[in-house]
């Protein structure tokens, strides 16, 4: 009775009535006034109408300033002139998130319509925000008050699966029940599929009424070099989580000693076991589909790897167009006489079949400089069509002129290297765009050793370091606004870090030698205890779904489980030691509720076995020592083995999931092998008056 009382929200509970969260932290945009149609609306996104001599304009507001930085820098929008106006609204990626402001979409569309129609001819409105999501329909529909000739919309990386309503719980309870995860992932594809095709319907249909024509651009992402972060996969029925963990790890190794057919066949059952939930199968295909030297073999599996896992709030929301949203814009569009930019299709003309990657794109979806080019002199060519009737093809608007400056582009490519390493990427993608800012500008050197040296110090508060004051002396606003407002978080690196020092030897820098120093200097574990699992480290780890876990706001989490808990069978920890300095680790641990009564937990430091632990599911503390000849200067890697399952009670597991969602908590829809309340390394001398267990002779002294 509880259970059913909390899904209908009768007992108070926080549940949304309009299943309605804003994605990837957005907050209110002030596009409307309860009670008020948009059309009708005193406001449009941050601005305020205003009547002045007897015409309406629209002036920024002084109490939405905390979320300026959000828009395009325009204080005021005057009444409409003689020339023609275009309305561009959309998300980050028509923002020009990491260029913007110093280069965005809106400019590069004004430069390219000028060479059209004359440079006092064109006016673009450019009311484009980063963090907007299903707003953008009322946004849109408010922005009609401004009287374009042609409107313009970029969106459809935003429209992800939030906090779910009455009806989408009711949907997922009876889902689990009946499918298992594969029903959750039903309910929550059709939950976007149903809402995305009703926005676009409306907006489509207000603007064909108005008279105004439109013109949308359909988002792509970055197929050849984003990588979906691994996950184990959720619970799955009849105990084949066994199978699929056993499948998988043999997947990834077939496919890294290069035995494609095996690992092909391998991860195609792994895919069968999960029913599609999880992207971790659809990654091997793909690589081994790449390896084969097959682009469209490979799209289709990073396309399969991008949707699987749209249902999972657990990892954090990775803005991406799905291909369900892609073919509701083409479909709508076309049935209500709208343009259209694939950017699907037109990338792959482009790109003559190669597969979008780092050259169009700075990380998932928001585009390089060449790839705004791209799209905006197709929706240029699109204006013309609409304004003039003449077709003009969109190459010979694709000027290489309209570009931002080096510095600025060697700054962008800085913060992608940090915002991919940030979003779990490999050394890879990360190491690219720091050759890449080298490439373009030599003065991010210097910021990239302040970079280095202030991340790396741990002492140092930010806002207070001599470092962070050279970067703000050397670099444009560009990285002002995206590396201290709010993308850069102080983490010990080493991805990035790495990435940073070989980008900067490469290019005749010192950079490894200092990197070191700085490591030993602020971290070394024989100055003072680490602890192993504060973000500062952890997240060195790239264990992104435990780090998601861990750094949860209190008001999402379990507030009776603040600790790590590891959702894979092997847990990653990381500290900087001294070479031949012996560690004493102290661990606190536990099997989870739904495992095993007692299991054996093994440690490995630098993938050398170091000792071997009976626990069971109550908490119980160990003093670990790990000999010096197991350390090595810098960092080191410690991991925790699991135990396996012998049964995975998944039904038991899933049933508090609907709960949860009630609470507005985020549900364990993933297995929890093990759990850990404190972990952490001294190098310090260990206290000669604790009682000292003699273990076998290959293991470590165990108290």
């Amino acid at each position: 009775m509880v259970r059913l009382l909390r899904i209908s929200g009768l007992t108070g509970e926080s549940v949304r009535a309009d299943g309605a969260r804003p994605v990837d932290n957005a907050i209110s945009i002030y596009v409307s006034e309860p009670g008020v149609p948009p059309r009708q609306s005193r406001h449009i996104g941050i601005w305020e109408r205003k009547t002045e001599n007897g015409k309406n304009c629209f002036v920024r507001r002084l109490d939405t300033m905390d979320t300026w930085h959000l828009w395009a820098n325009l204080g005021r929008i005057d009444a409409k002139g003689s020339g023609l106006r275009v309305l561009f609204t959309g998300e980050s990626v028509a923002r020009g998130y990491l260029y913007d402001p110093s280069f965005t979409p809106a400019m590069a569309l004004q430069m390219m319509l000028e060479g059209q129609y004359g440079k006092d001819q064109v006016e673009v409105i450019d009311l484009a925000r980063t963090n907007l999501g299903y707003e953008i329909k009322d946004l849109a529909l408010a922005a009609l008050q401004l009287e374009p000739d042609v409107a313009i919309i970029f969106a459809g990386n935003n429209w992800g699966f939030a906090m779910p309503g009455f009806d989408e719980i009711v949907e997922i309870d009876s889902a689990i029940e009946s499918e298992g995860m594969a029903g959750v992932k039903r309910v929550c594809d059709e939950y976007i599929a149903k809402r995305v095709k009703r926005m676009v319907r409306e907006i489509a249909a207000e603007f064909k009424s108005s008279g105004i024509p439109l013109i949308w651009i359909i988002p792509e992402s970055n197929l050849g070099d984003w990588r979906e972060p691994f996950t184990n996969a959720p619970y799955l029925p009849a105990n084949r989580n066994r199978e699929w963990i056993l499948t998988m790890k043999e997947a990834r190794k077939a496919l890294s000693e290069g035995n494609l057919a095996k690992a092909e066949e391998l991860a195609t059952r792994a895919v069968q076991l999960d029913e599609g939930t999880t992207a971790a199968g659809y990654r091997v295909l793909a690589d081994s589909r790449r390896m084969e030297n097959d682009p469209q073999g490979e799209r289709k599996y990073r396309e399969y790897a991008r949707d699987a896992q749209s249902w999972d709030s657990a990892i954090g929301f990775i803005p991406k167009p799905y291909a369900f949203s892609q073919q509701i814009l083409r479909e709508e569009l076309l049935e209500h006489d709208c343009q259209v930019v694939d950017l699907p299709v037109l990338f792959d003309q482009y790109l003559k079949g190669e597969l979008p990657g780092v050259r169009m794109f700075l990380d998932y979806c928001h585009l390089t400089s060449e790839g705004i080019r791209v799209a905006m002199s197709h929706a240029a060519s699109c204006v013309v069509r609409a304004i003039d009737g003449v077709e003009q093809p969109w190459c010979t608007l694709l000027n290489e002129h309209i570009a931002p400056s080096p510095e600025i582009e060697a700054e962008a490519s800085f913060l992608a290297a940090i915002h991919s390493a940030h979003k779990h990427q490999g050394y890879d993608i990360v190491h690219h765009f720091c050759k890449r800012a080298l490439e373009h500008s030599t003065h991010v050197a210097e910021i990239m050793l302040s970079y280095i040296d202030f991340q790396v110090r741990n002492e140092v508060p930010l806002r207070m370091s001599e470092a962070e004051q050279q970067i703000f002396r050397l670099s444009s606003p560009l990285v002002h606004r995206y590396l201290f407002q709010k993308n850069n978080e102080k983490w010990l690196d080493r991805i990035l870090l790495t990435a940073m020092a070989d980008a900067l030897e490469d290019a005749g820098i010192p950079g490894r030698e200092r990197l070191e120093q700085l490591y030993l200097e602020e971290h070394n574990t024989k100055r003072a205890e680490t602890d192993l699992l504060h973000p500062f480290y952890f997240q060195s780890a790239g264990q992104p779904h435990e780090l998601e876990a861990l750094c949860r706001p209190l008001e999402h989490a379990d507030t009776n489980a603040r600790y790590f808990r590891a959702y894979w069978i092997d847990s990653k920890f990381i500290f900087v030691g001294e070479a031949g300095l012996p560690i004493n680790l102290s661990l606190t641990c536990r099997l989870p509720r739904l495992s095993l009564d007692e299991g054996t937990i093994s440690i490995d430091c630098n993938e050398k076995p170091q000792a071997e632990i009976t626990i069971g599911k109550q908490w119980s503390a160990w003093d670990i020592t790990i000999p010096g000849e197991a350390v090595r200067n810098g960092v080191n890697e410690l991991q925790i083995h699991w135990p396996m399952p012998t049964e995975f009670r998944s039904s038991e597991a899933l049933h508090d999931v609907v709960t949860r969602v009630c609470e507005m908590k985020y549900p364990e829809y993933y297995p929890i092998f093990g759990e850990v309340y404190t972990f952490t390394a001294d190098g310090r001398p260990a206290p000669t008056h604790l009682p000292v267990v003699q273990a076998e002779p290959s293991m470590v002294q165990v108290t």
